[in-house]
């Protein structure tokens, strides 16, 4: 019993990641969403190459810099812990304005999470992966 108490408080502390990083887009506060990916984390967006290291911290405040995040929905699907990994399986529906102006996008999508507990016990996120369509999800 005391494992499923323990599977439950990870599965929380790992929604608690997750949710700061939504929150870190939202707030445009690159300080705060940096130090919650691992050191090796990598990203797979959508219609664009693997990007790791340096190169995806350049990217996320140069996306950060030009794009004011709204999330209008956001929804933890599916976590599953298997040792020091998790998988964390999400949906989402967001709105992005340019911040120089411009046209609003609205997309939807889904996406994973794959998070590495850290020597201190804490869960960084080592690779994301999402989708973007205009119109939402079913799931």
């Amino acid at each position: 019993m005391s494992d499923k108490v323990d599977d439950q408080q990870e599965k929380q502390r790992i929604g608690s990641v997750t949710d700061a990083e939504v929150e870190a887009m939202a707030e445009d506060d690159i300080e705060r969403y940096l130090p919650l990916l691992s050191e090796d984390a990598l990203f797979l967006p959508p219609g664009l190459p693997s990007i790791g290291g340096e190169e995806l911290r350049a990217w996320l405040r140069e996306f950060l810099g030009e794009w004011r995040v709204e999330w209008l929905a956001y929804k933890h699907n599916e976590t599953e812990v298997v040792g020091d990994l998790a998988f964390h399986r999400f949906s989402y529906s967001r709105r992005l304005e340019p911040k120089k102006g411009g046209q609003l996008e609205v997309s939807h999508g889904k996406g994973l999470h794959i998070l590495r507990r850290s020597a201190d016990g804490d869960w960084k996120i080592a690779r994301e992966t999402w989708n973007d369509r205009p119109t939402p999800n079913t799931i």
